[in-house]
């Protein structure tokens, strides 16, 4: 298993994509590459179909897959609101990598598990591995997800939304040699493993809380009082610091397995909270939420992103003791980067503090695709990170 990245910062697309291919291939001992990412800016979204043969073809890649976002990340470095390249190219021995492209008719289907097992030519006894890239504009990320969840129950996926800008035709997907729309994807199988990192960006405040009256989006009591009076008095517990946060950042988060004894970071999916009504004493969040649940306040600005990414980071670091990480997919929010910490590069360098100074590539997303527990999510403003390493 051998990872090779570049980034350009190339105005012209035909200079940019010369310059990772030079480096890239310059990196690279082996001759071929059985897989490259790419990742653009849509500053070169016009000219950028004729240069999809051109990598493949110089590359010898089985699959290329990628594309535009908002910034793009490789080589340690974030390139944000300017014209920007980021490749990665990775000879895998060993792995079998099946490309795949979906569009939004597919999912209005009334279709079983079993009619994805075929149309991907894969069952869960494979225990595929994916990698997905949707068009947020043209297909719906949501329900694409819960594809993948029932069709492959315990099967992690990693990805993020295609951003670039605010109209669809910001946006583009990479297959081979093709720009398409939908959703783009690959499922790895074989002798490798790849650990996931989701880190939400939010610190834990006050106590587990149990939904104990709610419907849909509503919830009217927390631990048998108003919800709304359980948040207040867990805000008026904090510190002035924490105060003042939670008045402009307070979310919501959901214990995702439910089973465990303690909960922590890691342990919540984040939502959140969109309103409160005093006469009711209920709270609006951003996700359907039932009787039974656990959940707990959050609160988010740089440095709990901070801090959480570092948490997130240090307990990847003993899995990687002994055989070192290869290469590292970042996909991150389009809110976080130099709009957040400012100062450029910040989520880049924290991983590769964890990881080594390895090959990378990744975008800012329009939304954020990770596992949490045993399940896969669509996230906000979080980093979704995979570090590759080979099987024991």
């Amino acid at each position: 298993m051998q990872f090779a990245s570049a980034m350009s910062r190339e105005v012209q697309t035909a200079a940019a994509v010369a310059e990772v291919l030079d480096s890239v291939t310059s990196q690279l001992s082996e001759q071929s590459a059985h897989l490259s990412l790419v990742f653009a800016s849509p500053h070169h979204l016009k000219d950028f179909p004729n240069q999809l043969q051109v990598m493949q073809e110089r590359l010898s890649s089985h699959t290329l897959i990628g594309c535009t976002g908002g910034g793009v990340i490789g080589d340690q470095q974030e390139v944000e609101q300017r014209p920007g390249l980021s490749l990665m190219a990775a000879h895998l021995p060993g792995v079998i990598i099946t490309p795949f492209h979906i569009e939004q008719p597919e999912l209005e289907q009334e279709t079983s598990e079993s009619y994805w097992h075929d149309r991907l030519g894969l069952s869960p006894d494979d225990k595929p591995t994916f990698i997905l890239l949707p068009d947020p504009y043209v297909i719906d990320p949501r329900k694409l997800l819960d594809v993948f969840n029932s069709a492959y129950p315990l099967r992690p996926v990693l990805g993020g939304l295609a951003s670039g800008g605010q109209s669809q035709s910001s946006c583009a997907l990479f297959l081979d040699g093709e720009v398409l729309h939908g959703a783009v994807g690959i499922a790895l199988q074989g002798d490798f493993v790849l650990h996931t990192v989701v880190s939400q960006g939010c610190k834990p405040i006050g106590r587990p809380q149990f939904v104990t009256r709610c419907e849909d989006q509503i919830i009217y009591e927390l631990s048998g009082r108003p919800a709304l009076e359980v948040a207040r008095e867990t805000v008026g517990e904090l510190s002035p610091e924490d105060q003042e946060l939670a008045r402009t950042a307070l979310l919501i988060g959901r214990v995702v397995d439910e089973y465990k004894e303690t909960f922590e970071r890691g342990d919540f999916l984040i939502r959140t909270l969109l309103g409160a009504d005093p006469k009711s004493g209920a709270i609006a969040v951003g996700e359907t939420t039932r009787p039974g649940q656990t959940v707990q306040l959050h609160v988010r600005d740089a440095d709990t992103a901070r801090e959480d990414l570092t948490a997130m980071m240090d307990a990847l670091t003993p899995k990687l003791a002994g055989r070192p990480a290869q290469g590292a997919l970042v996909f991150s929010c389009n809110g976080r980067g130099a709009h957040l910490y400012g100062k450029p590069n910040h989520d880049s360098e924290m991983i590769a503090a964890a990881t080594g100074d390895i090959p990378s590539a990744g975008f800012f997303c329009n939304g954020e695709i990770g596992p949490i527990g045993t399940s896969n999510f669509l996230h906000g403003f979080t980093a979704s990170v995979g570090i590759f390493q080979e099987k024991v």
